[in-house]
């Protein structure tokens, strides 16, 4: 006959509660691990995180954190210029429609009332001078002008060997990897009239001893182009244009270098993008009071993400870039 303590134990054990609780404990389990994944990604790729993030605005913001110095244009000094007499978009449209007709055969052009000419960007002019490189940007729209000043690098590389611009190879590989490239096309079934050609830049570089000199050669596949230029363990970017070669760095190396490395945490950060997303709506939906609020968020962010989709799709559609 079991005791009173028994009895007690059994009906807990078989208790509503006690199996509520174990039917939600691999939920929590769950939910702890998501958490811990969103904690500790985020730290360990807390460097890209920042990177990426500072990066990307100085993309947009020339000012943020500038390698040169800006002077603005004083507004007398552009208005007494040719700016006076440069078109606006839409008689620049009309002057380039006219152009057309002229040039072609048989061509008519109409522009679109409801199309409104836009420049891309601003119109920029290059100049060294005084030792430092001066870039001019002019606003097309409205005119206003500015000059970035940037000083004159640090570490600028020496070309070891100034008359050679070429070099020729007993057996050029470019015609190795381009007859090999035939014959996989024909194996492939892959038939055409027009002539295959190489398509990007495919480089060799080592480093060398050039006259007892350290130099860095790049051999360009394509024409034979070769560049020797002096090696001293610097890139000869500024810092600025360092780190935002970072921020654009991306493709697979055909061998391992740190540049592969590098692609491997940039998948590593596109991976962690979208399991902090998902692990943070996770997160949301266990907080039963933020439930109703961050709904309205979300739909929110849905419905600006559609609107922003669907004016980019028409911004590139009408607008070659």
């Amino acid at each position: 006959m079991p005791t009173p303590d028994t009895t007690h134990q059994n009906e807990s054990a078989s208790s509503p509660k006690t199996n509520f609780t174990r039917r939600r404990r691999p939920l929590s389990r769950f939910m702890m691990v998501a958490r811990r994944v969103h904690l500790y990604a985020g730290l360990f790729l807390l460097p890209w995180v920042f990177l990426y993030g500072i990066t990307g605005a100085m993309f947009n913001h020339q000012g943020l954190f500038p390698e040169g110095q800006t002077i603005s244009i004083p507004q007398a000094v552009v208005a007494g210029s040719a700016m006076s007499d440069f078109p606006s978009p839409d008689v620049l449209a009309q002057q380039v429609a006219d152009a057309i007709e002229r040039t072609g055969e048989n061509v008519s052009v109409t522009i679109h009332d409801k199309s409104e000419a836009k420049f891309t960007n601003n119109i920029m002019f290059e100049v060294t001078a005084m030792g430092q490189r001066h870039v001019l940007h002019v606003s097309p729209h409205n005119h206003e002008s500015y000059l970035v000043q940037f000083p004159e690098p640090t570490s600028k590389p020496t070309n070891l060997v100034a008359d050679l611009k070429r070099v020729r190879l007993a057996e050029d590989p470019q015609d190795i990897a381009f007859r090999a490239a035939i014959h996989m096309l024909q194996e492939t079934g892959i038939e055409s009239d027009d002539m295959l050609k190489p398509h990007g830049w495919t480089k060799l570089n080592f480093l060398a001893s050039v006259n007892g000199k350290p130099a860095r050669v790049t051999y360009v596949l394509k024409d034979g182009h070769v560049d020797v230029t002096s090696y001293n363990g610097s890139t000869g970017m500024s810092r600025r244009g360092f780190f935002m070669r970072l921020h654009t760095s991306h493709g697979q190396s055909p061998s391992w270098t740190a540049r592969l490395v590098w692609s491997l945490f940039v998948d590593t950060m596109a991976f962690a993008m979208v399991a902090w997303g998902l692990t943070g709506l996770l997160m949301w939906w266990q907080i039963k009071r933020v439930r109703v609020i961050g709904g309205f968020v979300i739909a929110a962010s849905l419905l600006v993400a559609c609107v922003m989709y669907i004016a980019m799709q028409h911004f590139y559609a009408t607008n070659m870039l």
